[in-house]
């Protein structure tokens, strides 16, 4: 399957994307790559709930929000968006419930960002 396409499957508006880019399809292939080591800096882990204090965990969510809204990819967008309101909110242990149903969502986007950009 072509590279866009299946990030169309994977819920990403790509044409969307793209569009945030003046229409430049590599310059939005290369910051989907940015994502991926954006992901990497700024690793959130379900043992990252379990603590006392939440800020750093709050800015790294608040980051991947940022970085999958500006890239289109919605359905990661979606869901650290309803996380860190969770987070702000204090409302921890639903905070986490999400990320355990968004875990595997961002990891095969991120796989098939990789995939692409390593052929």
């Amino acid at each position: 399957m072509e590279f866009m396409e299946e990030l169309k499957r994977l819920g990403v508006n790509v044409q969307e994307g793209v569009d945030r880019v003046v229409g430049d399809e590599a310059l939005y292939q290369m910051m989907l790559g940015m994502f991926v080591d954006i992901v990497s800096s700024n690793p959130v882990q379900t043992e990252d709930f379990d603590g006392e204090v939440h800020e750093e965990l709050t800015e790294r969510v608040h980051t991947l929000k940022g970085a999958a809204g500006n890239l289109s990819i919605l359905p990661l967008f979606t869901r650290y968006t309803e996380i860190l309101a969770m987070l702000r909110d204090g409302r921890i242990v639903e905070a986490k419930s999400a990320f355990v149903e968004a875990e595997p969502i961002q990891r095969n986007i991120v796989d098939c960002i990789r995939r692409y950009q390593n052929a």
